[in-house]
């Protein structure tokens, strides 16, 4: 992310101005909520017919495995063949390595995209992104409607598409950028959770479609929520361009005339393929160096790879649900309606409360306002993760979810605090950094929650938790890290401010 309104303001004369608002800042509000309304609408529509697909063929290939050995006793009898310990370990397997490859081109690509994004601009790479992601999910869809001659594994494929644009690790990094580059940084955490509202929303509403369509058989909603998803990608066709204006407001514009004539005034030269590649070498190193030369943002992306467990966490809920209280998928999903509802109050309702009353009473603003509210919803996730893992009734996993509904606010005030730690124009790169480190994170935790789920399943039903008290432990270590940054004078975005007011008393 950056921040264009309050960080870095061009020194054009003997007087301060004040920061002009984004031209287009409405216009982006708006295509966002849409493209974010619609798209992710789609996707809550197939995130419970998917499992249960991929149930039904894992279930149907091993019955037909154990009809062929003229063995139907292998295991232990089931009330459901399909909830057993074998198709449900399977289940586990595939989801957890396809959620792992996923990530794989992000984790190599992000930060060249981010590069990328800062030097071309953010739309090409989200509609390369975009394109990458569209192109997975119909490959997934096509091994499941011809799952009698393509073996079910064969979805890991689907990440080889998503070198396009490097998936949605991406994706995410660079929307929020577009709307962090429009926002101050006192407007930027309220805007963010504004659109949070927005994937909320969508969450609360296509949950319980989706479970109703499922009535109808799971392939149903899986097929539609791929139209759905490609409907709703249009809107980012009418997104503007905004890292012109970003450049702009950081930017002496006579310095920048003087540059073009300089430019201009130079022969064209001609590199060699080598020349070339070294020279793109060097700039990638260069616009990278700020991320690891400072302590602050060293944390932070440290921070975000510790907590990327809680999407994964969120992908096993259904599953672990279904199996420990026999539950099927579509009863299972309402959680993510309920989950919704409640993420949905925090982002409208508490945050915006807290953030005032932390401004009015506290005199505590921007980046340090995020600092607070980071703390506070990181030690409600951390209890929300260990009370759905000792949950032993329904009413229990529930209030557990609530609780990590309202912690997931961590996620947005983390971001936007590290976006005020560096320049305005750097805000690609660093997304793209922490979107490295939540790759990794995705790439340990997915096939560790898979291993730790069937091991909890062997050990016994109070044990089938495990990868939650993992989730638990794991963001205990992340709060531990944001209690370690220092947000006083000696941060970037404080440093340079106080060298403006230094030139601009002189």
């Amino acid at each position: 992310m950056t921040d264009t309104m309050t960080e870095i303001e061009p020194l054009l004369g003997s007087h301060a101005t004040k920061p002009a608002q984004h031209p287009k800042k409405l216009l982006v509000s708006i295509v966002c909520a849409i493209f974010l309304l619609s798209a992710d609408f789609g996707f809550f529509m197939s995130s419970a017919p998917q499992i249960a697909v991929y149930e039904d063929i894992i279930c149907r290939n091993y019955q037909a495995t154990l009809h062929r050995a003229g063995n139907e006793t292998l295991t232990p009898p089931v009330s459901n063949p399909c909830k057993s310990e074998t198709v449900q370990g399977e289940l586990a397997l595939v989801i957890g390595y396809q959620n792992t490859f996923d990530v794989i081109p992000g984790l190599l690509l992000s930060l060249p995209y981010g590069v990328l994004s800062d030097h071309w601009g953010r739309k090409p790479i989200v509609y390369l992104s975009m394109l990458g992601i569209l192109l997975g999910e119909i490959w997934v869809r096509i091994v499941c409607l011809w799952s009698s001659v393509i073996p079910i594994r064969m979805v890991w494929l689907s990440s080889v598409f998503k070198i396009i644009g490097g998936g949605d690790q991406v994706l995410t990094a660079i929307a929020m950028v577009i709307m962090a580059e429009v926002f101050s940084e006192d407007e930027r955490a309220t805007a963010l959770f504004r659109l949070q509202s927005c994937v909320q929303i969508a969450e609360i509403l296509a949950t319980p479609l989706s479970a109703y369509l499922m009535t109808f058989g799971p392939m149903f909603p899986y097929l539609l929520s791929i139209c759905i998803i490609i409907v709703g990608s249009i809107p980012a066709l009418f997104l503007p361009e905004t890292l012109r204006h970003t450049k702009a407001t950081r930017v002496n514009p006579e310095s920048l005339e003087q540059d073009s004539e300089d430019v201009q005034s130079q022969p064209p030269s001609k590199e060699t393929a080598v020349q070339e590649i070294t020279r793109q070498i060097h700039e990638f190193v260069q616009s990278t160096r700020f991320i690891w030369t400072d302590f602050n943002i060293c944390l932070m992306v440290l921070l975000m790879f510790v907590t990327t467990i809680s999407r994964q966490c969120t992908n096993l809920l259904l599953q672990y649900v279904s199996k420990k209280f026999d539950w099927s998928i579509s009863r299972a999903s309402l959680l993510i309606s309920l989950r919704g509802i409640f993420a949905l109050v925090t982002y409208l309702v508490i945050m915006p409360i807290l953030t005032f009353l932390a401004a009015k009473y506290l005199n505590i603003h921007g980046k340090h306002s995020d600092h607070l509210l980071s703390k506070g919803t990181g030690i409600l996730s951390i209890i929300g993760f260990a009370v759905i893992f000792i949950a032993p009734t329904p009413a229990i996993l529930i209030s557990g979810q609530v609780i990590l509904s309202i912690g997931s606010a961590f996620m947005i005030s983390t971001r936007s605090m590290a976006t005020s730690l560096v320049q305005p124009d750097h805000g690609a790169t660093l997304y793209s950094a922490i979107a490295i480190a939540q790759g990794v994170g995705t790439l340990i935790s997915g096939p560790l929650f898979a291993k730790l789920f069937r091991l909890g399943m062997h050990l016994g039903p109070a044990w089938m938790g495990l990868p939650f008290l993992q989730a638990s432990f794991f963001f205990a270590v992340a709060v531990i890290a944001l209690w370690q940054i220092r947000l006083g004078p000696s941060s970037r975005a404080n440093d340079e401010e106080q060298e403006q007011e230094s030139l601009l008393s002189q």
